[in-house]
């Protein structure tokens, strides 16, 4: 099904936020941490709220939106974009509250901006109430300026033993915590999205109110194509959307730098060198059907799903799997750029640099790692010799 790129309001509103986006970009990597202003218009545009239900105050809008706005706003700054990223997905578990604590979080007077980490390093324990946690969690990207916190922990008893689902595997829910109820450790001291501020976060002795936490295996409690998209289907396209705007910056970048540029020991203008021509063309090539692919899957899943199908294993692995291969694919089409600029691109007042660490941190989640490529592969020949495909 090919994918028909649509604009809505909220990718009008993202571009206009681009320029002062990316005019901020150097000071924030120097600050490691996204300048409040950012984030505030991100969330005035209503940018924050596009995977919370309008029941709740947000905008509930199209997968493929959401995507294109992440997009739009790492074309600015890839730290923002991944901050952005963070706080939408996040914000898809407001389907999975309970509707008391889902207004309480999302429909208050302050608009949430919640960051969040799915890694179950903390540990729950039932109490009257709630849910007492303590926990620590590394990568709480945009952590700075949330004002909620989403967690991930192992339910214990009172003797802090794990409690097993009748499956056998650990219990794990997911307790969201007001901004008053995390500390923020300085730990984030990396090469790329330095912006992101992706700190360790931790909770002690806190106490989190009856049903103020969610499970990923739950049906959403609200209606809807988006909440009853595959959740962990959201995770790879969303990624792998911060490294796509990367490259969109990285070749435009290039272009500009190319107009101008002679290399050193030649006459020749970068711009006319055959090398350069040819990189440029690979570039936008690599990058344009990555994007194509990525968004043709999401479309065809959310279109199964709008139309009361199952989503079936092979659709869900479709969407990982371009998710994988969009991230892999600009990476390489950055790398072309950046090694193409020469010496060029190794300057700080050049944002080739910038791109390049960028792109090379976001291929690192375990949403998009290279690894995923076995797992995806596997599933395919699994599905096809068991004759389910």
């Amino acid at each position: 099904m090919p994918y028909e790129s649509t604009e809505c309001a909220e990718l009008i509103a993202a571009r206009r936020l681009v320029p002062a986006i990316a005019e901020r970009a150097m000071v924030a990597e120097q600050d490691r941490r996204l300048a409040p202003a950012t984030v505030q218009a991100m969330a005035d545009a209503g940018l924050v709220q596009m995977a919370i239900p309008k029941a709740y105050g947000g905008l509930e809008s199209r997968l493929v939106d959401t995507l294109q706005v992440i997009e739009e706003i790492s074309y600015a700054d890839a730290s923002a974009g991944w901050c952005l990223m963070n706080y939408q997905t996040t914000a898809f578990g407001s389907a999975l509250l309970p509707p008391s604590a889902a207004k309480a979080i999302f429909a208050g007077s302050d608009r949430a901006v919640p960051a969040g980490v799915l890694k179950p390093t903390g540990r729950g324990r039932f109490v009257d109430g709630g849910m007492h946690v303590n926990g620590r969690w590394a990568f709480a990207s945009g952590c700075d300026n949330a004002n909620w916190l989403l967690g991930t922990v192992v339910i214990t008893n009172d003797q802090d033993e794990p409690q097993f689902n009748p499956d056998g595997t650990p219990q794990i829910l997911l307790p969201f915590f007001a901004r008053d109820q995390f500390e923020i450790l300085d730990t984030w001291h990396v090469s790329g999205l330095r912006a992101s501020g992706s700190h360790d976060v931790e909770v002690r002795s806190a106490l989190v109110p009856e049903g103020h936490w969610l499970s990923l295996t739950d049906p959403p409690l609200v209606s809807g194509t988006l909440f009853e998209f595959p959740i962990v289907s959201t995770f790879p396209p969303a990624v792998a959307a911060v490294a796509l705007g990367v490259a969109r910056a990285a070749f435009e970048c290039f272009v500009e730098l190319a107009r101008s540029k002679v290399p050193v020991g030649g006459t020749t203008p970068l711009r006319e060198l055959g090398s350069a021509q040819i990189d440029i063309a690979r570039a936008e090539a690599l990058t344009d059907s990555a994007r194509s692919y990525m968004y043709e899957t999401v479309t065809a899943l959310w279109t199964m799903v709008e139309q009361g199908q199952p989503a079936t294993i092979d659709a869900r692995r479709r969407v990982r799997l371009a998710g994988i291969h969009a991230a892999a694919t600009a990476a390489n089409a950055v790398d072309l750029l950046y090694n193409a600029a020469g010496a060029s691109s190794i300057a700080n007042s050049c944002p080739l640099q910038r791109h390049f660490r960028d792109v090379h941190v976001v291929t690192q989640h375990m949403h998009v790692s290279g690894a995923g490529y076995e797992r995806m592969g596997k599933l395919l020949l699994t599905d096809v010799l068991d004759g389910l495909l």
